[in-house]
């Protein structure tokens, strides 16, 4: 059986860095897979939402393609094993829960995602065994073992909290929704700030993960940011998404043959209709 190699680098302290797909496109998920530049690559279904058919292709062109070196990962929305059991039946190979607030929210995400006798997710999937190349028999038997379980902690609840929800037994990564968390504290959203409150809040989880023994993650921006987060102690690296890696791209090459220089923020986060040279507006020449 194929071991998860994502959850095998963080467990021994390493980085495991990965990124988001808002395309939710089979054939650019395929491209960015043959590129092999990512250990780990997550379907959302909390903010892009997406068809369950489509996610199966995903989740096997991720394993497969790459033989198992990827693997493909479901961020669901909290509190739905519909989606947590779909997900891994699918053929993902974790899932990460958004907004927990309590232990009880952790111990649910962990039971809903686990067969017995540590869960109640039931053996009878297809499709799952085969991104793990194995029997299903053999795949129930090493999969709890294999099936990466994280809770994102992103509101002063979950903060709060803390510490209860790493003594649920089964969670494998803590993973800080930066943007969410800033908004918690009443600040504006942001990949990651110097704000005080921001640093006190990351202190406070990245201080319980590591007396816990849980691995540490959370999203970035751009390779700097994924750099300075490894720096942190984070092991799990959000790199930006395959939407944002397009946009942005577009966006240095749209700069570059008009002279506009690369903006503050990121081109993926740019509306520059204002900017349109007039060619390219209707604006007739003189």
């Amino acid at each position: 059986m194929r071991k998860n190699k994502t959850l095998e680098l963080i467990r021994q302290g390493s980085p495991a860095v990965g990124t988001w797909l808002q395309l939710q496109n089979v054939n650019s998920t395929r491209l960015l897979v043959a590129q092999g530049s990512f250990r780990w690559m997550l379907v959302d279904f909390e903010h892009t939402p997406i068809d369950h058919t489509t996610a199966s292709h995903i989740f096997g062109v991720i394993a497969d393609l790459s033989g198992g070196e990827i693997t493909p990962i479901a961020r669901v929305a909290a509190g739905t094993v519909d989606h947590i059991k779909h997900a891994l039946d699918a053929g993902a190979q974790g899932v990460i829960v958004p907004m927990v607030n309590s232990a009880k929210e952790a111990a649910d995400a962990v039971r809903f995602a686990r067969f017995p006798p540590k869960g109640e997710r039931g053996g009878g999937g297809m499709v799952p065994h085969v991104g793990f190349a194995t029997s299903g028999p053999g795949y129930i038997a090493e999969a709890n073992d294999e099936i990466l379980v994280g809770v994102q902690i992103e509101t002063t609840e979950g903060l709060a909290n803390i510490k209860e929800i790493l003594d649920v037994e089964g969670i494998d990564l803590v993973f800080i929704g930066p943007n969410d968390l800033h908004l918690s504290l009443g600040l504006p959203a942001k990949f990651w700030s110097e704000e005080p409150a921001f640093q006190d809040a990351v202190r406070t989880v990245a201080d319980a993960c590591r007396e816990a023994g849980v691995p540490l993650g959370t999203l970035c921006r751009d390779a700097a940011s994924v750099r300075n987060r490894i720096e942190g102690g984070f092991t799990f690296l959000g790199h930006a998404s395959d939407l944002h890696f397009m946009l942005t791209k577009a966006g240095e090459e749209y700069g570059a043959l008009h002279d506009i220089s690369e903006p503050a923020s990121t081109w993926c986060n740019m509306v520059n209709l204002d900017r349109l040279p007039d060619s390219l507006r209707g604006v007739p020449r003189d």
